[in-house]
């Protein structure tokens, strides 16, 4: 896989995400994360609170679990690079959660006797183990590798977007601070397009090959 036709083939989806990765790069280096969560943390409202809470979901091992297996239906090669990113990029944010930075304060804790979260109802805050965030580098690995693999740039902003909500649900639900979901999503990314460049060295005629429903 050409780094030159890597980069041609996907102008929609890279562009878009290192805008939007400078954007987050900006407003953190500009501002502390206290002040950065408090101004999202002012902005919500009920229909927010149900998208959102409900967003979040999309960065859970139980949804990616079912794309990675309807990918084995389509070709084994795009569920290789599937099944090798859900797992590769989790395991590389826990290792930074738990051994590098095992001490990162959730805003719960965070903010604890000095600002009054606005807070979705139902939804359990976490206390510790808040950089980088998991469901966010759960959402970029496996969306990033749909948006890889699909020629459509409509398809690709799509599967962007659908990551993005998941990374600002974060936030939104105070799960977790800006520069959190930030990494995280460049984690999941970067995991997602190793992943695709290694197995589209393959030439194996069998990745090219799926399972069959068969129907009678």
């Amino acid at each position: 896989m050409k780094r030159n036709s890597l980069i041609k083939d996907n102008y929609w989806l890279f562009i878009p995400y290192s805008l939007m990765l400078v954007l987050s790069a900006v407003f953190i280096l500009t501002y502390s994360k206290a002040d950065i969560h408090i101004w999202m943390n002012q902005h919500h409202s009920p229909f927010a609170d149900f998208s959102f809470k409900y967003a979040s979901y999309m960065g859970e091992g139980w949804v990616l679990a079912p794309i990675c297996v309807i990918l084995l239906f389509v070709r084994f090669r795009y569920a290789l690079m599937a099944i090798g990113s859900t797992i590769l990029a989790p395991l590389f944010t826990q290792f930074f959660k738990r051994v590098v930075w095992p001490d990162s304060p959730r805003p719960k804790v965070f903010f604890e006797n000095l600002y009054e979260l606005h807070v979705v109802e139902g939804v359990h805050l976490h206390s510790a183990h808040s950089f980088p965030s998991g469901h966010t580098t759960g959402a970029f690995a496996i969306f990033m590798v749909l948006a890889l693999i699909i020629k459509n740039p409509f398809w690709k902003i799509f599967f962007l977007v659908l990551a993005s909500m998941t990374a600002y649900s974060r936030v939104y639900l105070s799960q977790h601070f800006l520069i959190d979901v930030s990494v995280g999503s460049l984690v999941g990314s970067l995991t997602a397009v190793l992943c695709y460049c290694w197995m589209m060295r393959y030439s194996k005629t069998w990745l090219d090959k799926s399972f069959k429903i068969c129907v009678k």
